[in-house]
């Protein structure tokens, strides 16, 4: 799976996309300054990425928090 189909549900910018590709394909010929440069723009991608999947892992466990009460109450209702 490309890295753009990675970055769409997170919620990426087409912008940010874009420029995560460019450090992606840099990065394979770049050498010294601008390599560690590169680098330091692809870790911060990394640390972007896992924040974005924490918010979603919150939205998921709320989600499932409030189907599970649903379900209670449709039980509760069934009896």
């Amino acid at each position: 799976m490309t890295p753009v189909k990675r970055m769409k549900p997170l919620g990426f910018t087409l912008d940010e996309m874009r420029d995560l590709l460019q450090i992606l394909d840099s990065l394979a010929v770049a050498c010294g300054d601008k390599r560690a440069e590169l680098q330091d723009r692809l870790a911060m991608f990394h640390t972007a990425a896992q924040a974005r999947v924490q918010a979603l892992r919150e939205q998921l466990s709320t989600a499932e928090g409030f189907a599970r009460q649903i379900q209670d109450h449709v039980d509760q209702h069934n009896r």
